[in-house]
């Protein structure tokens, strides 16, 4: 049979396509692959291996299942507050008017009236700033602690819950402390409320688990853990001076003040209320007032809507190791007064310059927070013995506190007409004042003090 030349060609190809099949299955079956895919799959997939979740037990997955289980209980109770300042400004339009070249000329020279523009009556408007915050819910009735500084001011408060669902209220302040930076708002909820716990501070240990809870930058609902770092004695925060505050490595960034520092058992601990943030946030330092002192405080805040503290009327050193063999003093404890505010209960009682109070009604006085802490949680009008070293000698005096004023204690305390700048200078971060004559010798006294910037 004669075949033409393009069926010749055709009958070529399909024997090169059939002898081309024919070895590729026979390689397959060589190498044990029963696909033809696999002859294109490279040899060290076969010896590729799916990862598989790890196998953890015991301790771990209940530490895990703890942190969760303590978000789930709180984080109803936690809430977003926004503060709203309004503020009243007059501006005034501009106006503008069709030139004239000759209006001059003709009032100048012909005895025309000035025809004077009146001025364009300034106009008001109302600009609104808002500030974030946090807070918890501390009773069901609707009573939620958050900080002072988160609503000093406001003129609208919002109130906003996340979970289980997101609900909006409008809030009152029923009571505000900046001394302690506490405030407390009130809302009129529906239903009662999910409502957090305040725990036993005193029981709280450097080391333990600490839980944040709150909205920073706005980012509602936001939980972050850490440990207690450290417990502080005394800080000064803008211009006031706080003591005991809890220390955490927690994060806490702008808008977690007001939100509840909670232990490993859901029990809030802690109020957050302030960071050292050099750069602006976060650094890994940050504080939150301790929850037995904002039980008392929060009670008087809603009941009352200010606190009452005690009060002596007296500025007030630390006692160090100087001082202490300057006033022949057995050792460097106690508390030194620096002045005596007249007509107050420290000078009506016979205290002086110079006194160094080592007991307060009964209990100890290492330091002058401790002494800050006591005097403030006597109720006024409450008669106390005093344990002083005067002269390198002790005695006992008998003072009746008075109700703390408004005016901040340090003002209070200096006599009239002593300058705070001359009594105590601030510089380079230290506190000095300077040591007379009464306080038994020349030169100055070192108060150290740590102000957060």
């Amino acid at each position: 049979m004669i075949f033409s030349k393009p069926a010749s060609n055709r009958l070529v190809f399909l024997l090169f396509i059939l002898t081309l099949a024919a070895s590729v299955f026979w390689v397959s079956a060589q190498r044990g692959e029963t696909g033809i895919r696999d002859l294109w799959r490279p040899s060290a997939a076969t010896d590729a291996k799916k990862t598989e979740p790890i196998s953890v037990q015991g301790p771990v997955l209940d530490l895990q299942d703890s942190f969760a289980r303590v978000a789930a209980q709180i984080k109803p109770a936690v809430v977003s507050i926004t503060a709203t300042h309004v503020e009243t400004v007059q501006v005034v339009p501009e106006q503008f008017y069709f030139g004239d070249p000759f209006e001059e000329f003709f009032r100048e020279f012909h005895g025309q009236p000035d025809r004077r523009r009146s001025a364009p009556q300034p106009r008001q408007y109302q600009r609104r700033q808002q500030g974030m915050g946090s807070g918890v819910v501390v009773d069901p009735r609707g009573y939620i602690l958050t900080n002072e500084h988160v609503v000093r001011g406001a003129d609208e408060l919002t109130v906003t819950f996340q979970s289980p669902e997101e609900k909006k209220f409008t809030g009152k302040v029923v009571g505000s402390d900046p001394r302690s930076d506490l405030a407390v708002i009130q809302i009129k909820p529906t239903s009662p409320l999910a409502y957090g716990v305040l725990g036993d501070s005193e029981k709280v240990r450097v080391g333990d688990w600490a839980i944040a809870v709150g909205s920073p930058f706005g980012l509602e609902q936001t939980v972050t853990v850490g440990v207690i770092s450290a417990m502080r004695q005394s800080l000064n925060i803008e211009g006031m001076s706080y003591s005991g505050l809890l220390q955490t490595d927690a994060a806490i960034n702008r808008g977690n003040s007001g939100g509840p520092l909670v232990n490993i058992h859901g029990e809030i601990v802690g109020i957050n209320t302030a960071i050292y943030a050099p750069t602006g946030v976060f650094a890994g330092i940050g504080f939150a007032i301790p929850a037995n002192r904002i039980k008392d405080i929060m009670e008087q805040l809603i009941e009352k809507g200010h606190v009452v503290r005690g009060w002596m009327g007296v500025e007030i050193l630390p006692v160090d190791e100087v001082l202490a063999k300057q006033f022949d003093l057995p050792k460097a404890e106690g508390v030194m007064i620096n002045s005596v505010q007249p007509g107050s209960p420290a000078e009506k009682a016979g205290l002086t310059r110079g006194d160094v109070i080592v007991r307060f009604d009964g209990q100890p006085t290492p330091s002058p927070e401790v002494l800050r802490e006591r005097v403030g949680q006597t109720p006024p009008k409450k008669t106390v013995g005093l344990d002083v070293f005067r002269d390198g000698k002790k005695i006992t005096l008998s003072l009746t506190t008075a109700e703390m004023p408004a005016e901040p204690a340090s003002d209070q305390a200096r006599p009239s007409g002593q300058k705070s700048d001359k009594s105590i200078l601030d510089w380079e971060g230290a506190r000095l004042t300077p040591l007379t004559p009464e306080l038994g010798g020349s030169g100055v006294c070192l108060l150290e003090q740590w102000v957060l910037r």
